[in-house]
């Protein structure tokens, strides 16, 4: 008698390996998805750089305070643009302005009011490149009470005309008289005391005209002998 015996069927090993490799892929998925990835650690910051940049930052604002400080203090004043003597009349020409820090020069003009000098006398001589303060300029009337203001027309040789600035006092001298004058020499030698209000060149070309602040008593005497060129004009030292 003779038995038979099928082997059993052999499963293709395609298969198999093709689960398997799911089952693989399954499992990663699952444990990449489970599982979160760890924190990136910040790196290391460099100290120096640090410390350069909290350096950068003060000395930007130490620059940005300087800078305010200084324009906030600046302010444009009145100037001088050509010498104007003591107690001549200030005209546009003569004036100016110019920027400088505040608090330099005390009560100085502003540049606004530069039409309000225009005008008016220096009180004391103002050389050029100057700031006007307030106290160097005000409205003299000339004459003032008192006093008289005499022209004289001097001769080359009757006085320093390079000298007779504005403001300055002189001495005004009484010459004798001409031999065929009626008038007396009394008056020779005669001082008087003046201050100069302006000058200027006379027509001939030779001669110099002069306006002179006197007393008013002596102003009648002090044109008779103007009229008849009997005036010589002395400036002393210091005056």
């Amino acid at each position: 008698m003779t038995t038979d015996l099928e082997s059993p069927p052999v499963r293709p090993r395609t298969k198999i390996t093709k689960m398997v490799k799911i089952n693989k892929d399954l499992s990663s998925t699952v444990k990449a998805a489970s599982t979160p990835e760890p924190p990136r650690m910040p790196g290391r910051r460099n100290p120096k750089w640090i410390a350069l940049g909290v350096i950068a930052i003060c000395l930007g604002g130490l620059l940005s305070y300087v800078i305010y400080s200084r324009v906030a203090t600046e302010a444009a004043v009145v100037a001088i643009a050509q010498t104007v003597y003591r107690g001549e009349t200030i005209e546009a020409a003569d004036l100016t302005t110019i920027t400088l820090s505040g608090g330099s020069v005390p009560k100085a003009v502003p540049a606004g009011e530069l039409q309000n000098l225009v005008g008016k006398r220096a009180v004391f001589d103002l050389p050029e490149g100057a700031v006007v303060p307030s106290a160097a300029v005000a409205d003299v009337v000339l004459p003032a009470a008192g006093r008289a203001v005499v022209g004289l027309k001097l001769e080359a040789g009757r006085a320093p005309t390079s000298l007779l600035l504005p403001g300055s006092t002189v001495r005004l001298i009484a010459l004798p008289a001409p031999v065929d004058a009626q008038s007396s020499d009394k008056l020779v030698g005669t001082v008087y005391v003046a201050a100069v209000v302006d000058q200027a060149p006379a027509a001939d070309g030779t001669s110099t005209l002069v306006n002179v602040d006197v007393s008013a008593k002596q102003a009648p005497t002090i044109a008779m002998l103007a009229s008849q060129d009997r005036v010589a004009v002395v400036r002393d030292a210091g005056r």
